[in-house]
């Protein structure tokens, strides 16, 4: 069975990218073919990937623009199990054009349907605003996981992205889900476990999973190094953490 997940964060430093990223990676180590999709123009999955420095000669505006094929477009990367479709600022003007038709909002959707025979996992990456590569790259997932950063108010931002749902269902006609909300960069589990218990998460609550991502180190130096954390110190806490989220999603999918 294959399956399209999509990586929303409502607000920059929620941890979303780099959720994408090593989500990605992880669901590769548990040899789990993997096809990341960089939907935000400012191409953070591109760059942390290592792909960018590989000059690909197409990307996601490439394919838009109709100067490639969907699969001329994907780039290996080092690890085997884990290929990428770039994007780069071009994407942005692309963008612009094709937001005028409410219809385009599924081209996304289109465009992974042509390749999801070729991946267990295919794992979008869209920007933050709620503009229309968002909506695009939401409309074309199955199921959504949430990164939200745990240090943030974090409940009204799920809220407004339960909103956008609801706006895909009634006008694409999808039955979009969340699939779990994925809290980052957290300080201390006891007082994140202990915010849980407030009421203002009735409803919410079941839906975070249970391998939360801590602050690490080791998350900005591979970052850095322009390779997934699993891969730079697979031993790190963040990296565990990470590995522990996609056997969570793995087993949600069996």
């Amino acid at each position: 069975m294959n399956h399209i997940l999509t990586i929303s964060g409502p607000r920059g430093g929620s941890g979303k990218s780099v959720t994408a990223l090593n989500l990605s990676a992880s669901l590769g180590l548990y040899k789990k073919k993997v096809l990341l999709v960089d939907c935000d123009p400012l191409g953070s999955v591109s760059e942390w990937s290592g792909v960018r420095s590989m000059d690909y000669p197409f990307d996601l505006a490439s394919v838009l623009n109709g100067k490639a094929n969907l699969i001329e477009a994907v780039s290996k990367t080092e690890f085997s199990s884990l290929d990428v479709l770039p994007a780069g600022f071009d994407l942005f003007a692309v963008s612009l054009k094709l937001s005028r038709a409410v219809a385009n909002e599924k081209i996304f959707r289109l465009l992974m349907d042509e390749i999801r025979g070729d991946y267990d996992f295919i794992v979008l990456d869209c920007p933050s605003s709620w503009g229309f590569l968002s909506i695009a790259a939401m409309t074309a997932a199955d199921r959504l996981v949430a990164a939200m950063s745990a240090n943030t108010g974090w409940v009204g931002d799920f809220h407004v992205l339960l909103e956008s749902i609801q706006y895909i269902r009634q006008t694409h006609g999808i039955d979009l889900k969340v699939a779990g909300i994925s809290l980052n960069r957290y300080d201390s589990i006891d007082e994140v476990l202990d915010g849980l218990d407030h009421d203002r998460f009735t409803g919410t609550r079941e839906l975070v999973y249970d391998s939360m991502i801590p602050c690490d180190r080791a998350v900005d130096e591979a970052v850095s190094r322009k390779m997934p954390l699993v891969l730079y110190d697979v031993n790190s806490p963040a990296a565990q953490a990470y590995l522990g989220l996609a056997r969570e999603i793995i087993l949600a999918f069996n």
